[in-house]
């Protein structure tokens, strides 16, 4: 039986290894353990409740206006602590994020495997996504299993010359998780009836844009003109938009200063206007995203989850970013980059809008990231490598 210690600490790396920690949890060929950084300690908390996973250690980081640096030398110094007190085959990390480099970082320091879930992916410059490109390309550096989600990123990987033997396409782990989410909600009629309640207040005569953007790179202008451009889109009688912001200060700077009296809270406890055209909430739950995700007429994000999700869903996805480390779904026709300049913004989401055969071609792509069964593969790869 090999033992795999899962670490992750933000709410995307929460999202994808939940379903391989369920599969793995149910397979005798491994003893599963759970490291939470806490970084993101109260959007994590629901998703470990819903999936019902329970940590096996908590290093507890979140602490206002932290670092990269701060964040850094906290998992560094919990993650060695864990390691020294306990026998790891093999370190599990998902995706870009610091914890995820940080982890695989110290698993090297230790000697112990690096199985990098997601790997692979690149935009082909260091500095966008900040820090994402760097913490992949780190990780992948130290890793002796890299589970690659598609081809291209395989692909990438091969370019850079890691072995073949190591590399593996699996597929998404994200969309795995997505399935299990609308399985859930389809087979609970009182979680639907809740989730829609919430929401009930979405004028169903009107196409509901699902917003979501937070990219450190984006912060300032480039932000402000995309919030110009949704502004402007806010003001056609057929739109809505919905947008959860952010919890970083820069955002929510950004929001107030652009969108002013023209958005309105829904969770603030004011009477709600339903001529209002703007709606902006606290960060989503994972559930009730998903149920956004589904009830939207069309995305536009700088997030890379939602790019892997969305297709699955039928749904556009306009990506307010000037590169992605995700050109399959552009491949595939699901998704496009729209430019960050507010006339340009509104032209491109307009058009799309307003052009049946482009809006219907991007809704029937398939879903280039996977099929809902990476989390199998993994194991069975798991269970050869290790």
């Amino acid at each position: 039986m090999k033992t795999l210690l899962f670490v992750f600490g933000t709410r995307p790396e929460a999202i994808k290894c939940a379903p391989v920690i369920l599969k793995a949890h149910k397979d005798p060929r491994f003893k599963v353990l759970v490291c939470s950084t806490g970084q993101h300690r109260e959007m994590i908390r629901p998703l470990f409740d819903f999936f019902g996973i329970k940590p096996d250690f908590d290093l507890d980081l979140m602490r206002p206006g932290q670092t990269l640096i701060d964040i850094s030398m906290g998992v560094m110094s919990g993650l060695n602590k864990i390691l020294n007190e306990n026998k790891i085959d093999a370190v599990v990390v998902q995706g870009d994020t610091t914890s995820g480099f940080i982890g695989s970082l110290v698993a090297f320091y230790n000697k112990v495997s690096v199985v990098h879930i997601e790997a692979g992916l690149r935009s082909g410059d260091i500095y966008s996504p900040f820090p994402e490109e760097f913490n992949r390309k780190g990780t992948a550096l130290v890793s002796k299993v890299h589970l690659a989600p598609t081809e291209t990123a395989k692909e990438n990987l091969l370019h850079e010359h890691y072995p073949a033997e190591d590399i593996f396409v699996t597929g998404n782990t994200g969309i795995d998780a997505l399935f299990e989410v609308k399985r859930k909600i389809a087979a609970t009629p009182q979680l639907q009836t809740e989730v829609a309640g919430k929401y009930s207040f979405l004028n169903p005569k009107r196409k509901m844009i699902l917003v979501t953007v937070h990219r450190r790179e984006s912060f300032g202008e480039p932000m402000e003109e995309v919030m110009k451009g949704l502004l402007e889109l806010s003001r056609r009688e057929d739109l809505e938009l919905m947008i959860p912001l952010h919890m970083n200060p820069q955002v929510r700077a950004s929001a107030k200063k652009i969108f002013g009296d023209n958005a309105q809270w829904i969770d603030k406890g004011e009477t709600l206007n339903p001529a209002n055209k703007i709606w902006l909430c606290e960060p989503v739950d994972y559930v009730p995203f998903i149920y956004l995700m589904d009830k939207a007429h069309m995305i536009i994000t700088d997030s890379g989850g939602v790019q892997e999700e969305a297709p699955s869903l039928g749904k556009p996805i306009l990506v307010a970013r000037e590169k992605t480390e995700r050109p399959e779904a552009i491949a595939a026709g699901t998704s496009k980059l729209i430019p960050l300049e507010q006339a340009k913004f509104f032209k491109m989401a307009s058009e799309v809008l307003d052009t049946p055969e482009i809006f219907n071609r991007m809704s029937q792509a398939k879903n280039p990231f996977g099929d809902g069964k990476a989390s199998e593969k993994i194991l069975d790869i798991l269970d050869t490598k290790l």
